[in-house]
């Protein structure tokens, strides 16, 4: 079993040895006696950390290693992969599921500091683990500048959206529709699409993605936004009589920008998020919202765990999703319009960094 943010890993046990199978090459990492040594090798590396930084181990897990975690030590054990019937301990310092992955990349803090050690048993894969962990933390770092960027927009946004809280529809609404035909997203694949998605009823569209649609004379039934920025708005310019003409949806959340959920939509749809300045009010005023979780905060995986959630399959039709930019061309105005006014400066590389990735969030 292995964590999806790590490369594909093949446990093995045979014969006493303990082997993961990794780019067609099979790396013993333990043994039924090396136990010993192995708790030595981490002792010594948790030992040798810098005053102020935290140790992440990166290793397989075998319940070899479970005298590792009998004394107080401060240090994360991610584990990429499990062997079979090796149960680890009910211990928050071991990490081996993506869920508590990615809690752990959620609870990292601005000031914290990681030394990462990737187990000498990983061999041929060392590299490749060493690499996977950074991405890991560089997730981290987006999610901070997002953060900090976002922390007083999102609070203004909280108290102006809330009075309308009351009059939003549950997301579950979408269920007495008819199943979208299809997701739509804004990536450059999207123009090759269009002559396909004309014939597509009931489409599902990212707010970043409406415009080309309705160019087109395309008209999705739903649309969904999550962008609390400047960003967001510029999706819908010049579009009030067609949103009101062909009584499209929105799907947004508290924290989306107020001049977005004030458009003409025939319906406003919310849902039960997982950030904490929505928690506690849905919980009082209300407890009848879906929950919908998006751990990777852009909009496309909003749309479509919505869709999983509400008709149960996640097999849809998903319709430019590229995954970012190509030669800074996308549908989306919002990053149009960053790319504009920003591309030549500093800002690109720090806090501004978030308007590539559009926003990751709770």
């Amino acid at each position: 079993m292995s964590l999806s943010a790590f490369p594909p890993l093949i446990p093995e046990y045979r014969e006493g040895r303990y082997s993961v199978l990794w780019n067609e090459q099979k790396i013993t990492v333990y043994t039924d006696r090396s136990a010993a040594r192995d708790i030595a090798t981490f002792i010594a590396a948790y030992q040798s950390v810098k005053p102020g930084h935290k140790l992440l181990i990166i290793a397989p897990w075998y319940a070899g290693l479970t005298p590792l975690f009998k004394d107080a030590a401060e240090f994360i054990f991610i584990a990429p992969v499990r062997f079979e019937g090796q149960q680890a301990p009910a211990d928050q310092r071991i990490i081996a599921t993506d869920d508590a992955l990615q809690n752990f990349v959620n609870t990292i803090a601005p000031d914290d500091k990681f030394e990462i050690f990737a187990a000498p048993q990983w061999g041929a894969a060392q590299t490749a683990i060493l690499e996977s962990t950074k991405k890991i933390l560089e997730n981290a770092a987006i999610r901070l500048k997002t953060i900090r960027h976002f922390e007083r927009l999102w609070q203004i946004n909280f108290r102006v959206n809330s009075p309308l809280l009351d009059s939003y529809g549950d997301i579950a609404e979408l269920k007495k529709l008819p199943p979208p035909g299809a997701l739509v997203m804004a990536g450059p694949t999207l123009d090759i699409n269009m002559q396909r998605l004309a014939g597509i009823t009931n489409l599902w569209c990212a707010d970043t993605a409406l415009p080309a649609l309705i160019a087109h004379q395309i008209y999705p039934q739903v649309v969904f936004s999550v962008d609390a920025g400047f960003a967001s708005r510029e999706h819908f310019c010049g579009l009030k009589h067609q949103l009101r003409q062909h009584r499209i949806i929105l799907v947004c959340d508290l924290l989306g920008n107020p001049s977005v959920q004030r458009l003409p939509f025939s319906r406003v749809l919310t849902y039960a998020g997982s950030h904490p300045l929505l928690q506690n009010l849905f919980a009082e005023w209300r407890p009848d919202l879906t929950p919908l979780e998006n751990p990777k905060g852009d909009v496309g995986s909003l749309m479509h765990a919505a869709y999983t959630t509400l008709f149960g399959s996640p097999n849809i039709l998903i319709m430019g999703h590229d995954g970012g930019p190509r030669r800074r061309i996308t549908h989306a105005r919002g990053t149009a319009y960053f790319f504009r006014t920003f591309a030549a400066q500093t800002r690109m590389g720090n806090i501004e960094t978030y308007m590539l990735k559009l926003s990751r969030r709770y």
